[in-house]
């Protein structure tokens, strides 16, 4: 079967049907990381598109074969993990000569794990940062993640839990990553 993987930046109508697709990812690929409670409210309360990054336009959807894949980008703003509302107002910038990019909001959909589509997302948003000017991107990253991102040269800095609205514990890891800029030909 000949697929073609595709991106394009997000748009406000593709919202819902990340979502959708954002619930799918995490409940199929965390589970036995995670709780089945933890998963269930971490769906309803921390993942999610963050509205910012589709009006910032920093957000990407794969398709495959016209299908969405997956979604996921990075911020030039403060905010690192969470899920915004349309009428969330915009988190404060971050300075490029001195803060690292956000990748952020990351799913895939389980019927295509393993096909380029992570991948394709994390090139796109590590490219896009540096041609912003960002020398070093970091994330959260979720625990079943990790090896995803270590393979693409993120280094653990630091565990920390996100508490839940319960009162459970989301365990997450923070990762950092050198972006190399390319040298600049003289003037």
């Amino acid at each position: 079967m000949n697929t073609q993987l595709t991106w394009r930046l997000a748009q406000p109508a593709d919202v819902a049907a990340i979502n959708a697709l954002t619930a799918r990812s995490i409940r199929a690929l965390h589970s036995g990381s995670y709780s089945d409670a933890v998963i269930d409210e971490a769906v309803r309360h921390a993942y999610g598109v963050d509205w910012q990054l589709v009006r910032d336009g920093t957000y990407f959807v794969a398709e495959i074969d016209g299908a969405l894949a997956g979604a996921g980008g990075w911020s030039y703003r403060q905010t690192i993990a969470g899920a915004h509302g349309p009428d969330s107002p915009a988190a404060p910038l971050l300075d490029p000569l001195r803060d690292a990019a956000r990748v952020r909001a990351f799913y895939v959909d389980p019927a295509y794990v393993r096909r380029g589509v992570g991948r394709l997302l994390l090139q796109l948003s590590e490219g896009a940062a540096r041609a912003a000017g960002f020398a070093e991107a970091e994330l959260t990253s979720t625990l079943p993640a990790v090896p995803f991102y270590a393979a693409f040269g993120y280094r653990p800095v630091r565990t920390f839990e996100m508490p839940m609205p319960s009162g459970a514990m989301l365990h997450l890891e923070l990762m950092t990553k050198p972006l190399a800029i390319a040298p600049q030909a003289p003037a």
